[in-house]
């Protein structure tokens, strides 16, 4: 079998985008979608390293045999190679993975015959070791066309995540200059996410809440010491961090006042990414609060929940 050669013209080279032409990772195609595709099905692809390492999202495929080839990723890509320029050595070969994990490669993928008649136990082991995916094509297929593939994919799906971001925005632009209040605002959170939603002030007293009738009690139950405990395992105040439970957590502040939080409990990806809609939605309680002044209304709200939920 001839050896496979990188032409310049046959590069993947993956472009900058510009940041607000840049897909959430929810909208990203994971390793795993992508050895499901019949692109790469053709080449008989034999998992080696996976579980876990399949999850990993995958912004651009790139294909190379250098040896150097890390220093030319951003991280994220999948990475396609015949393995024919890979240092031969094994602590190189140890050192050639080592780098591209340090890079954030989402996966290797490696071609068969060309170089290789099977995958280096030194590259398997690595791999392994670092939780990096792997993959064994054992027939030859055209990376032209399956880069084609991967990349029309990833392209679809980050024009649906950007039409889907714009819909948010608009949605809760229009609840922003409507005045709606911020129960209206959590409710409509809730049903865009399809998940539980809370909006609590700085004290951890819930303003608004929209949960299932079955789980209101156990979500509320000791709310400000989860809460707490929830903020103490995140960065607080960067938005979009996780905490207990996997919570996901944007602050609600504008002019450099913080007056809560808004919190979601675990639920399914979304289109514009999870955490863009609640931050559309942090921007529309922020905007009423600027409006509301001085009023201490969510103070007010918080520690009348807390009594009659106590009182129930």
């Amino acid at each position: 079998m001839p050896e496979r050669r990188e032409d310049e013209a046959d590069r993947t080279d993956r472009p900058s985008l510009a940041p607000t032409a840049q897909a959430t990772d929810d909208a990203l195609p994971t390793v795993r979608e992508i050895l499901a595709l019949d692109a790469v099905a053709a080449g008989v692809p034999e998992v080696l390293v996976g579980d876990a390492a399949l999850d990993a999202r995958v912004r651009w495929v790139h294909v190379s045999d250098s040896a150097g080839v890390a220093r030319l990723l951003d991280g994220g890509e999948l990475l396609l190679s015949t393995g024919s320029g890979w240092p031969t050595e094994p602590e190189e070969l140890r050192a050639f993975i080592a780098g591209l994990v340090e890079v954030g490669v989402s996966g290797l993928v490696l071609e068969l015959g060309a170089h290789y008649r099977y995958v280096p136990a030194v590259v398997h082991r690595a791999a392994a070791q670092h939780g990096l995916a792997l993959a064994a094509l054992h027939r030859e297929v055209k990376f032209v066309g399956l880069t084609q593939a991967v990349h029309r994919r990833i392209i679809s799906e980050q024009t649906a995540a950007l039409h889907a971001r714009d819909e948010v925005r608009e949605r809760f632009t229009a609840l922003a200059l409507r005045g709606a209040p911020a129960d209206y605002i959590v409710q409509q959170l809730a049903q865009t996410l399809a998940a539980p939603v809370l909006l609590e002030n700085l004290a951890h007293e819930v303003v608004a809440a929209d949960l299932p009738p079955e789980s209101e009690e156990e979500v509320l139950s000791g709310w400000q010491l989860r809460s707490r405990d929830a903020h103490r395992r995140s960065t607080r105040g960067t938005a979009g961090v996780h905490g207990a439970d996997d919570w996901l957590i944007v602050p609600v502040e504008a002019r450099g006042i913080r007056w809560g939080h808004l919190i979601a409990l675990p639920g399914p990806t979304h289109p514009a990414g999870r955490t863009s809609v609640l931050e559309q939605g942090a921007i529309a309680l922020a905007l009423g609060r600027l409006a509301d002044g001085d009023d201490d209304t969510w103070g007010r709200i918080g520690r009348q929940r807390l009594v009659e939920h106590l009182l129930g």
